[in-house]
C-alpha cells in the first residue's frame, strides 16, 4: 500500500486557507488563531514583500489585510491580488480611518476581488469569527 502526499499548494479536505497579513506580529498571530478557531488552515504574515509569492503557492480562499505597512502598503497588495489569480474573500482590517478602509475596498472591488468587510482594529474578535464562520459555511 503506498501513501500518496497531500500537495501542499491545495487545502485539506473541508478545511478553507485563511491567510492574515499584518506587519504587527502579535495582530497577524492573534487573527491566524481566530482563523484556526474557526476551522481554517491558517497562516500569519508580517512581510508584505512576501504576499505575492504566498498568494501564488499556497493559495488561500480568504485574505486578511492591514492598510499601513512598512515596505508595501495594503494597497499595493490589492494591485497584485487580481496578478496572481486571488478568487478568495478579503476582510480589509486596518487602525486606519472607516473611509480609508472604504476606499481600499472599493479599489478592490473594482480589480475583481470579493471584499467580505472591514473591520476596525482593534479587532472586534466576535465579529471576526462571525465573517470568518459566515465565509466558510457559505464557501
Amino acid at each position: 500500500m503506498s501513501l500518496t502526499p497531500v500537495s501542499s499548494n491545495e487545502p485539506s479536505p473541508g478545511a478553507m486557507r485563511l491567510l492574515a497579513v499584518d506587519d504587527n506580529f502579535e495582530s497577524a498571530e492573534l487573527i491566524a488563531r481566530v482563523g484556526t478557531a474557526c476551522g481554517y488552515e491558517a497562516r500569519p504574515v508580517t512581510d508584505p514583500r512576501t504576499v505575492p509569492e504566498i498568494m501564488a503557492d499556497w493559495k488561500p480562499q480568504v485574505l486578511t489585510l492591514d492598510l499601513c505597512m512598512p515596505h508595501k502598503d495594503g494597497f499595493s497588495i490589492l494591485g497584485n491580488l487580481q496578478q496572481v489569480g486571488f478568487k478568495g474573500s478579503l476582510i480589509v482590517i486596518s487602525g486606519q480611518n472607516d473611509w480609508l478602509r472604504k476606499a481600499a475596498c472599493q479599489l478592490a472591488e473594482v480589480n475583481g476581488i470579493e471584499v467580505t468587510s472591514h473591520l476596525q482594529k482593534p479587532i472586534n474578535l466576535r465579529a471576526l469569527k462571525d465573517l470568518l464562520n459566515t465565509i466558510r459555511l457559505v464557501g
